[in-house]
């Protein structure tokens, strides 16, 4: 249904689209820092979002798989989200942590931002929202 509202952006076409997912959440929303395997697109069409980027050389520092206790079942079955609070990180817990480089921006209507695939993303809406990404 709301999938013959979006037109898929030419350059998501060039590696064959893998899949598209839309977003609704109220401010404060938290996608915890993770990874795809695809290719991504993050479309902001509502609201704004603050977005947490790191790259894939950064996944030593990030303790994915290495929290103390816990199981995969915990975090995720895929084992590509971190347990790190990224805006309040336990540096006792995290030490590594301080070490991880990134960079951030502030999606708004109509932004896009390319993620590439592997490449660590954390995401905390700013406002109600609303975005759609294409993953190729």
């Amino acid at each position: 249904l709301l999938r013959s509202d979006l037109e898929v952006p030419e350059y998501v076409q060039c590696g064959g689209l893998e899949g598209v997912n839309a977003w609704l959440g109220t401010a404060g929303t938290v996608t915890p820092l993770h990874c795809d395997t695809p290719d991504n697109l993050l479309t902001q069409v509502v609201g704004f979002k603050y977005v947490r980027l790191y790259n894939r050389k950064q996944t030593p520092f990030l303790y994915i798989g290495k929290a103390k206790g816990m199981s995969k079942t915990d975090l995720s079955a895929q084992g590509n989200i971190s347990p790190v609070e990224i805006e309040d990180p336990d540096h006792e817990k995290y030490p590594l942590f301080k070490k991880a480089e990134y960079e951030e921006a502030i999606l708004g209507p109509g932004d896009c931002l390319y993620i590439p695939s592997k490449h660590w993303h954390y995401v905390r809406s700013l406002s109600p929202s609303f975005s759609v990404n294409f993953w190729f």
